[in-house]
């Protein structure tokens, strides 16, 4: 044989496996099986006309090594089943939807072209398709179902369309090369999953719609790389966990939506999590809200909130003093403020009535203790423990010193001091203070970088970052003559002072 002609029957043979591979049939509801006749040698198919539950079997049965579907030629009808189970207990599949575990575990399934049509993402469609890296013709979908796409772990793009309602438990999870995830165009969407996208280890940036008013448990968990979040203004329930471990998570805004409960865990080892705003509708701070956030050195609740749970701050060993808890709150939780280990003065508010056990246990730089409380606050167990408390000063109104100083725990401070005039609970000696009629005069020699004013009640009356050696604060809008202030100098050096306002 010739080498001309060896070199043309070796392109024709070539030619022929590369039609081969890619199979394009035009079928009917349930023709697929007859118009492959067997040949399932393809590793591309284009589909056209319309197709049903049947044919998506007969892909599942015989095609699993398939590498593309182009099925946006064709529509999905409706069928169902009397007498037979398909894609494992189901009987009924509606139209335009691709069917639940359809394409479950097709390990070398690349690309997907839906139906232009398709509304609904069934249960496990897609999950463990470790090669899938792009879904196209979604721009008329409602519904993602449960583990729809779940460990696809090649997924790097999915547009998410205006039509879309709902997006299932474990959706995405474990998609570790999806990078970017913008719903804000999803004008419709109310609800995310379980764990929804939890895991995607490359996720770095996330946007929300306004009406989202569902984020269930955990359903970003994990997700190592997303630094910032806004929460839209329609949220009114988060479950637990939404956020944990989300380990490059620096800053988080909450101030536009509506929940009334920070949920367990929510921010849950945030590492690097130091700056949140939180709205001004909740009322609780759950279990381990905010457990080892160990970057987060200040936060400001709103008045609101009545309880913190157990463990809510647990080893948010950065945060500076603890003297942020506003009038309304009743309960600190279990093991509230354990191993605060930076905080280095602790205000009560009058409005706490019981503090549980272990509270702030491990607080050893708290040298200042001050509770506003006539009626010193029930205690649990150990609450100061392990702390050094018999070296630490407990400030108490001057009516209430006998009082401390005969109940068990409150007693254990080594020093009780009533706190009359202007106390110095921890203050920088070059920070003076002085009232010129209704005029709060601060001159500090640093400059000053934040300062607050509170009631005794713990209500915050004024913030402000006046960046200078001196400022002024007009106190003529509040009612009482008694406040503490807080005042904090270039270097982190923190004053926090009792002061009297005398008008002569």
């Amino acid at each position: 044989m010739c080498k001309k002609t060896f070199s043309f029957l070796m392109i024709m043979c070539v030619a022929m496996m590369a039609m081969a591979q890619t199979k394009s049939v035009n079928i009917e509801c349930g023709g697929l099986e007859k118009a492959l006749a067997g040949d399932y040698t393809f590793s591309s198919i284009v589909i056209n006309g319309t197709m049903d539950v049947r044919d998506f079997v007969c892909i599942n049965d015989n095609a699993t090594n398939i590498e593309s579907i182009d099925l946006s030629g064709c529509s999905i009808m409706s069928y169902d089943s009397r007498d037979e189970q398909y894609l494992g207990i189901h009987t009924h599949f509606e139209a335009d939807e691709v069917p639940p575990s359809a394409f479950l575990g097709f390990l070398n399934l690349r690309t997907i072209v839906l139906p232009a049509d398709v509304k609904s993402i069934g249960e496990g469609a897609f999950a463990g398709c470790e090669q899938l890296t792009s879904v196209q013709n979604t721009s008329s979908i409602e519904k993602i179902g449960n583990f729809s796409f779940s460990g696809c772990v090649a997924l790097t793009d999915v547009e998410m369309p205006a039509t879309l309602r709902r997006i299932g438990d474990y959706a995405f999870d474990k998609c570790a090369s999806l990078e970017q995830l913008d719903l804000s165009p999803c004008g419709q969407l109310t609800y995310i999953g379980v764990r929804a996208f939890a895991q995607n280890t490359h996720l770095a940036t996330v946007k929300l719609p306004t009406p989202l008013a569902t984020i269930d448990d955990a359903a970003f968990a994990g997700c190592k790389e997303l630094t910032s979040v806004v929460m839209p203004a329609g949220l009114k329930r988060m479950g637990e966990g939404v956020f944990a471990a989300c380990s490059q998570l620096t800053s988080v805004d909450m101030s536009q939506c509506n929940i009334e409960q920070l949920p367990a865990w929510t921010f849950s080892a945030c590492s690097l999590l130091s700056n949140v705003e939180l709205p001004q509708t909740l009322t609780s701070i759950g279990e381990g809200a905010f457990g080892y956030c160990v970057s987060m050195q200040k936060i400001a609740l709103p008045a609101s909130v009545n309880r913190l749970h157990d463990f809510a701050f647990a080893g948010c060993c950065a945060m500076k003093s603890l003297e942020f808890m506003p009038e309304g709150v009743e309960t600190i939780g279990r093991y509230a403020f354990y191993h605060n280990t930076s905080a280095t003065s602790t205000i009560i508010p009058r409005t706490v009535t019981y503090i549980d056990d272990h509270a702030f246990d491990g607080c050893i730089s708290s040298v200042n203790f001050y509770s506003f409380r006539e009626m010193p606050a029930d205690l649990g167990e150990m609450v100061f423990a392990n702390m050094d408390v018999e070296n630490k000063t407990l400030h108490v109104e001057t009516v209430s010193l006998s009082i401390y100083e005969s109940m068990a725990q409150w007693s254990d401070f080594g020093t009780i001091n009533p706190a009359t005039g202007t106390e110095e609970i921890e203050a920088d000696s070059q920070v003076k203070v002085m009232f010129e009629h209704y005029n709060l005069k601060v001159v500090a020699s640093r400059e000053i970088e934040d300062i607050c004013l509170y009631e005794t009640s713990g209500m915050m009356l004024h913030t402000a970052q006046p960046r200078a050696n001196e400022t002024v604060i007009d106190t003529r809008a509040y009612a009482n003559n008694i406040y503490v202030l807080k005042i904090t100098t270039a270097g982190g050096n923190q004053t926090v002072l009792k002061v009297a306002r005398v008008i002569r």
